[in-house]
């Protein structure tokens, strides 16, 4: 029992480093070539561009970029941080995790948090 105990403690603590690991290796989108996230006021990557400021695991209000809503986000150049997209102003309701490119959302807050590296 004990042994089967470790085995399932070991199993879940290999998933979860493989879950925090792939955002630190992803590849850059072509759409963000800088050193963060951004984030669009249009889909598939159009309208306004903002580059997200290094501001960790504070809500953080879409509008304080410039325009109301997210439409659109991208991953820029090695970062250490994973973003969260919600579609509230409190970061309550989650819709994306940005890990590659989401061509079309409806952000309307984010927050950046640390991942491992």
């Amino acid at each position: 029992m004990r042994r089967r105990h470790f085995a399932l403690v070991g199993a879940f603590l290999f998933t979860a480093a493989l879950a925090t690991a792939a955002p630190a290796s992803a590849d850059p989108s072509p759409h963000c070539q800088e050193g963060g996230y951004c984030l669009f006021s249009g889909v598939e990557f159009g309208g306004t561009k903002a580059v997200l400021p290094a501001n960790y695991n504070s809500c953080r209000p879409v509008s304080s970029l410039g325009f109301a809503t997210a439409r659109s986000a991208a991953r820029g150049f090695g970062d250490d941080a994973a973003l969260e997209l919600y579609s509230d102003t409190t970061c309550t309701t989650h819709v994306a995790t940005v890990f590659d490119d989401v061509p079309t959302t409806s952000a309307n807050s984010y927050r950046l948090i640390r991942i491992p590296t």
